[in-house]
């Protein structure tokens, strides 16, 4: 492994972990809103959230799903 494989984890898990706080901060801001009556507000950050899911997220997780069940289903390997 070289350093820069190590940097794009990180990389990687610093995107995913700022971008898993932002989504929840959003679904917070989404319910307190709708608790506060602003239905209209809760359905704008409702809407954008779940298309943000299918335009961005959606294929990276069923990719990740699939390659857990491959890991489960695998032989595991003798070394």
């Amino acid at each position: 492994m070289t350093p820069d494989d190590s940097r794009s984890k990180l990389g990687d898990t610093l995107f995913a972990v700022f971008h898993l706080l932002a989504l929840a901060a959003l679904a917070v801001l989404a319910v307190i809103d709708l608790v506060r009556g602003k239905t209209t507000r809760f359905v704008v950050i409702a809407g954008a959230l779940v298309l943000y899911y299918f335009f961005v997220l959606r294929k990276p997780v069923l990719k990740e799903i699939e390659r857990r069940r491959n890991l489960k289903s695998a032989p595991p390997k003798k070394s």
